[in-house]
């Protein structure tokens, strides 16, 4: 197995302690848990670029990915959302989506490249889970609504991809068909 699918699995099971550390419910295991989440998000920007500049790009690693993203962030949204520090409206928004996603992807007649707001989506969910680890390891009002404020632009912005990503897969099905 090569270094970028490493850390790839890293991200995924990285969320195991970051869930376990939020469940504490303290400011220094929060603290703890928001710095195992930036290592874990971090593997995202690093793995992709490292394939590529390695000649180690594979199929399995594309495929794992963006199951690794998906776990990441629904299992950390998840863990705050049962805090009561993540909405369940955002939360089941973002799974239901990443649900859609993974059936419109099984279903589309060719494979589907990510897209920049795909990407952005990602890097939006990484952020406003981040900030709501963070609002809860520090504490006050500032942090909590700007958190917040990030997480309803991530959950618009996770609709508006899903519904591109949706009308894309049907477009296959109608270009095959």
């Amino acid at each position: 197995m090569n270094a970028p699918t490493l850390l790839v699995l890293a991200r995924g099971i990285l969320t195991v302690p970051v869930c376990a550390l939020l469940a504490f419910r303290t400011p220094e295991t929060d603290l703890a848990a928001l710095a195992l989440f930036a290592i874990a998000a971090t593997t995202d920007a690093v793995d992709g670029p490292l394939a590529r500049a390695r000649g180690e790009v594979t199929a399995r690693g594309a495929a794992i990915d963006p199951l690794a993203d998906k776990i990441l962030v629904i299992g950390t949204l998840s863990a705050l959302a049962l805090r009561g520090l993540a909405p369940l409206w955002a939360v089941t928004v973002v799974v239901l989506r990443e649900v859609a996603a993974v059936w419109a992807r099984s279903r589309a007649e060719r494979t589907l490249p990510a897209t920049a707001d795909g990407k952005l989506k990602t890097i939006l969910q990484m952020m406003s889970t981040a900030g709501l680890i963070a609002a809860a390891a520090l504490g006050g009002a500032l942090w909590r609504t700007a958190a917040e404020a990030l997480l309803d632009v991530t959950v618009a912005l996770t609709v508006v991809s899903g519904v591109r990503l949706m009308l894309r897969a049907t477009q296959t099905r109608a270009d095959a068909g």
